[in-house]
């Protein structure tokens, strides 16, 4: 199960409607619209109004994102006690400013680390944002650990809080047999809501009226105090997006591949893990994310160790799905469908990984044959794609290719095993579903040397 969208929810505590749409808690959220990346600096999402892009389902709303990927980057923001890392990035340069930071899913016992932080430069919007979504790719050894924060600067000048978006650490060594101290449980933060804004999981929604048109994310390294390892930050990615009162879905997009193209992706079903680990959300009924991300991490090749299956309960096979539904698990959200979690995960794997969304199939087919398929979020009443077989509150499903009628092929985890995973869903069907109900949610990853498709004006990003 992934998140689902509640569409024009009403603000609970003002009693005014949210602009867009409001992220639930118990699944969280969705957006609207299309993206661009270009390293560093921030780029338009869209044609000029009133100009859409041929061959793509249109959208008003703008959305961007703006990326910083390696040290030559990051450097264009400021930095307190770090330094170039030794395979690029950022690292801490000495003790810095310490802190303490209890774990809440923890023994209770406070830990003292030393810290370092990156700040990113101000970044005008030239919009008004109404929801932000921030990536990262971090390496985090064994007690290390980053965490995430975004804030808003309002249009009389003032700035929000520092709203946290995540703190991440890779591991689950939370008990070091050395006695030394171990990874902290990963975790969104609950209760940060005030008079700007919602922070609903891993997204930032502003009020009516306290909309942002600039922003800055940050980054803090934190190790325990008096040891010498680092964790390592190797890129941030912040997407922003508002949303315009007509804004909407205009219909299915032209199909550009001119022919049938399916990429090798291997198919690994979540329900032959339902029962498994329930600590976990009760087994695979739920890790439709992880079991997602699984497939594209296993389609470059790259595979979770041996050593590490070992000790890993799945009697139906494929051990690697529970190893990242326990590596992608937010612990106060209590699920393994936070975004940028499991593209932190992709990236432990050496990928290149982002969440953003896409806004039409056409646009997708360029990453289809670029050699780099994607990962959806839809949900969806039964009667909507009767082709399914089933309806979801939400779900997370894997783009493989294109049949030669331009129909989708997905590789479905909700499937009872792992030769039924492959389906075909009709392009009308799949597209309007994924538009509207999560407006083209999407997690890219892919390795260094197989590049993000060319930079078409409002169409494709170009890292």
């Amino acid at each position: 199960m992934a998140r689902s969208t509640q569409k024009w929810a009403q603000d609970m505590e003002a009693g005014m409607s949210i602009r867009g749409k409001l992220r639930t808690r118990a699944f969280a959220l969705a957006a609207t619209g299309a993206f661009v990346v270009q390293a560093g600096i921030v780029a338009s999402a869209l044609p000029a109004a009133g100009e859409p892009e041929a061959g793509t389902a249109a959208s008003d709303n703008q959305i961007t994102l703006t990326a910083w990927d390696g040290y030559r980057e990051l450097r264009e923001g400021k930095s307190s006690n770090l330094r170039p890392g030794a395979k690029g990035g950022l690292v801490l340069r000495g003790t810095g400013d310490t802190v303490e930071y209890t774990d809440p899913f923890g023994d209770g016992t406070p830990v003292t680390y030393e810290t370092g932080r990156w700040t990113s430069p101000v970044v005008e919007a030239g919009y008004l944002i109404d929801e932000s979504v921030s990536s990262w790719n971090a390496h985090t050894p064994t007690g290390t650990w980053v965490e995430i924060e975004f804030r808003g600067r309002k249009a009389d000048g003032t700035w929000t809080k520092w709203f946290v978006m995540s703190r991440w650490a890779s591991g689950t060594e939370f008990a070091p047999a050395d006695g030394s101290v171990g990874d902290i449980h990963r975790t969104s933060v609950n209760g940060q809501t005030d008079a700007d804004a919602y922070l609903f999981t891993d997204t930032y929604v502003a009020k009516s009226g306290h909309e942002p048109d600039a922003f800055q994310t940050r980054a803090t390294l934190y190790r325990p105090e008096g040891t010498r390892v680092s964790p390592r930050l190797d890129s941030v990615s912040t997407m922003t997006n508002e949303y315009l009162p007509d804004a909407h879905y205009t219909g299915t997009s032209d199909f550009t591949l001119g022919g049938e193209l399916a990429l090798d992706v291997p198919q690994f079903s979540q329900n032959i893990h339902r029962g498994e680990y329930p600590e976990f959300g009760g087994g695979g009924q739920v890790w439709c994310s992880p079991t997602s991300s699984t497939m594209v991490i296993y389609s470059y090749g790259l595979e979770v160790p041996a050593e590490e299956l070992e000790g890993i309960e799945a009697p139906n096979g494929d051990p690697q799905v529970d190893y990242a539904a326990m590596r992608t698990w937010d612990y106060a959200y209590e699920g393994a469908g936070n975004w940028p979690f499991n593209a932190a995960y992709a990236n432990t794997f050496g990928l290149e990984s982002f969440v953003t969304r896409l806004r039409s199939l056409a646009e997708a087919e360029r990453f289809i044959e670029a050699g780099i398929p994607l990962i959806l979020s839809i949900n969806f009443e039964e009667e909507e794609m009767p082709e399914a077989g089933y309806g979801t509150n939400g779900h997370i499903v894997t783009l493989v290719g294109f049949t030669a009628d331009g129909d989708p092929i997905i590789n479905d985890p909700n499937k009872a095993s792992n030769e039924a995973v492959r389906s075909v869903y009709t392009r009308e069907n799949f597209e309007r579903v994924w538009q509207t109900s999560t407006d083209g949610i999407t997690y890219v990853y892919h390795p260094h040397d197989v590049k993000l498709p060319h930079n078409l004006p409002g169409v494709t990003p170009n890292w």
